[in-house]
């Protein structure tokens, strides 16, 4: 990720309530339907102070603001209309949890841009980005694929706990470019 475009934006001026967000299109394998039923189980467990905040267009778009709309989630679930990638990293910082429950995700760059940013994350185990979440953190960052249920429990965590792991350099571009040129792909075999 470049720690250029995406960082911490000191006093970011964020909502009264818990804001969680997600960018990605609207594809099945994505799974937006099971982050708006997480949700919907939060709130009829009590949690009112929260809201989903969904970037993205696609296929499930209509079906995903049909529920929405037909389960009176309205106030707690809000479309955006898609930004310019300049503007990603406000929308990183104005939320306080970023979630993206794909099921099928070789890696997910918007992960890395969130951690990037100091916004914690929940991803789905087993894909892509689990290789790279330190090993002590995963059981509070990796629901079950298409589980509203797992991904509730992993939200309510995020949201009891209200903490950021800190970012593990390495992962900047600079850093793992410098090291793919010192690598023995080049011949260096230091």
């Amino acid at each position: 990720v470049d720690k250029g475009k995406f960082y911490l934006i000191a006093n970011t001026i964020k909502s009264k309530k818990y804001s969680i967000g997600c960018i990605a299109n609207f594809w099945p394998i994505k799974d937006h339907i099971s982050l708006i039923k997480a949700i919907e189980l939060l709130v009829k467990d009590g949690i009112k102070d929260i809201d989903l905040r969904l970037i993205g267009s696609g296929e499930r778009l209509k079906d995903c603001q049909r529920y929405v709309k037909e389960n009176n989630l309205s106030s707690f679930v809000i479309f955006e209309k898609e930004r310019a990638h300049t503007e990603i990293n406000k929308f990183y910082n104005e939320i306080d949890l970023f979630v993206m429950p794909s099921y099928y995700e070789a890696f997910g760059c918007v992960y890395m841009e969130a951690w990037a940013s100091n916004t914690p994350f929940i991803a789905i185990r087993e894909q892509g980005i689990s290789e790279v979440i330190p090993e002590k953190e995963r059981k509070d960052l990796l629901a079950e694929e298409q589980s509203s249920e797992s991904l509730k429990e992993k939200i309510l965590i995020a949201y009891n706990n209200r903490r950021s792991y800190p970012f593990d350099e390495k992962y900047d571009i600079k850093n793992t470019i410098s090291a793919f040129i010192n690598s023995s792909f080049f011949g260096n075999n230091d």
